[in-house]
């Protein structure tokens, strides 16, 4: 399999290097956040966003799919299980949960606090953003209470992609009161492969 990636610094591009890695998967890495917006990178995904993928010949855009898809393509990795799977039901709640519940509102903030041009930004939804981040990640706080891990009590591509973003929210100083997502963290954190920001 050839894997030329498109990617850059600590963004969700950290997500697919992570996958990679785990998945012993090699790969070109094409990098810069001068790519973002270029017509070499539009050619890979219509919106010129990183990170983005060619796989054999074919693009892939959205860190999520790109990190399944790899997961999928190294089975003796063990990172994701069979399409059609039970466990693979809940890797797709998790990380659709993550995606919308959690990480719209974060990059949301994020987009009106230094992608947009000042002139065009709305600040007044900050709060609410946080608000909303926090709701959705009680939830997971909840549930790794008694769990290590999302699926199977085992690591998995689903932490990878549900870690970024719960990082996000620790970086923004979302996850006060929610000890096991900390403790969470902090396992993913100990892993040789780990691409997370800790700062």
């Amino acid at each position: 399999m050839k894997v030329t990636l498109y990617e850059t610094g600590t963004n969700r591009s950290a997500r697919v290097r992570w996958t990679a890695l785990e998945c012993g998967i090699a790969y070109e890495a094409i990098g810069g956040r001068d790519l973002i917006g270029s017509d070499r990178l539009r050619a890979v995904h219509p919106l010129a966003k990183l990170p983005a993928a060619v796989i054999d010949g074919q693009p892939l855009f959205e860190s999520a799919a790109i990190c399944t898809y790899l997961a999928d393509q190294a089975p003796d990795a063990g990172l994701v299980t069979r399409p059609g799977s039970w466990a693979r039901a809940q890797h797709d709640q998790w990380v659709a949960f993550t995606l919308t519940e959690m990480e719209a509102w974060l990059w949301n903030t994020g987009v009106n606090s230094y992608v947009l041009p000042p002139e065009e930004r709305i600040t007044a939804g900050f709060e609410q953003n946080d608000m909303m981040f926090r709701r959705s990640a009680a939830v997971l706080n909840d549930v790794l209470a008694d769990n290590d891990y999302l699926i199977e009590g085992r690591f998995t591509v689903t932490d990878i992609i549900v870690g970024w973003t719960v990082n996000w929210g620790r970086r923004t100083g979302n996850l006060e009161g929610m000890p096991h997502l900390s403790a969470y963290l902090d396992r993913l954190f100990t892993r040789p492969h780990c691409q997370l920001n800790p700062d």
